[in-house]
């Protein structure tokens, strides 16, 4: 059944370019149906938008009050609250406040709108980045996609990408 509606030329097989339509396709339906479900939790007065402030007081409102103290990893919703805050600023096309269904799309799913690259990037970046210096190191990069199991040995297309690391990625070739 499945094969029949990604065939859109009814040729029985699957071309590439039928099956990335199907993909992109499914990924802009799940997108929708995700902005959808969220839109209806945060625009708390119904006027078809939704303002920073009534992301935050949904997403972080019990604990504004309080700064976080009753938590016990306080720093961890501290950083996710600037964080949400700096990439609703970015979707916030016209610096408003107020986020546009579109806007707000861009908000969840950065990586689908070019003018949130740079959100994207440094997001990447921070999430690997474990020592805080701005910068990704070789042990940093390799424990994003691999960390050994105990005993594990290594998988040959780790030694490839710490290859291609001190090869290609790194650049300016300055180590840590």
């Amino acid at each position: 059944k499945i094969v029949d509606r990604i065939d859109t030329d009814k040729d029985g097989y699957i071309t590439h370019s039928e099956l990335h339509k199907w993909i992109k396709h499914r990924q802009r339906r799940y997108i929708e149906e995700n902005v959808n479900k969220h839109w209806k939790d945060y625009d708390g007065n119904k006027d078809d938008k939704i303002a920073w402030e009534e992301y935050k007081n949904t997403t972080y409102g019990y604990y504004l009050g309080e700064d976080f103290d009753d938590i016990e990893d306080k720093h961890t919703y501290k950083s996710m609250l600037a964080r949400d805050e700096r990439r609703f600023k970015a979707a916030d096309k016209d610096g408003d406040g107020i986020a546009t269904r579109e806007e707000f799309t861009a908000f969840l799913h950065p990586e689908e709108f070019d003018y949130m690259k740079d959100v994207v990037v440094q997001e990447t970046v921070e999430d690997i980045d474990k020592n805080g210096d701005g910068k990704i190191n070789l042990n940093e990069y390799i424990g994003d996609m691999f960390t050994p199991e105990d005993g594990e040995t290594e998988p040959d297309w780790v030694q490839t990408e710490k290859k291609h690391f001190v090869e290609f990625r790194d650049v300016n070739k300055v180590r840590a």
